[in-house]
């Protein structure tokens, strides 16, 4: 998937910093730009990291969840 330029979250949503691992909370309305979709999940830049957000929490970028 190409990156998706200021996809503003539909609602907060869990997220994992990456590489380090630590869970987070991206709050709704936040500019993320999708970098890579692998096995159901999404990397996002925000803020100038990486996060991992699971399949669960596509709706929050508003995508299907599958």
């Amino acid at each position: 998937m190409q990156a998706l330029s200021s996809v503003e979250l539909k609602r907060d949503c869990e997220a994992v910093q990456i590489p380090a691992g630590h869970a987070v909370v991206l709050s709704v309305g936040t500019p993320v730009d999708i970098t890579q979709t692998l096995g159901g999940s999404y990397t996002v830049l925000v803020m100038g990291g990486l996060f991992r957000i699971a399949p669960k929490d596509a709706d929050a970028l508003g995508l299907e969840v599958l």
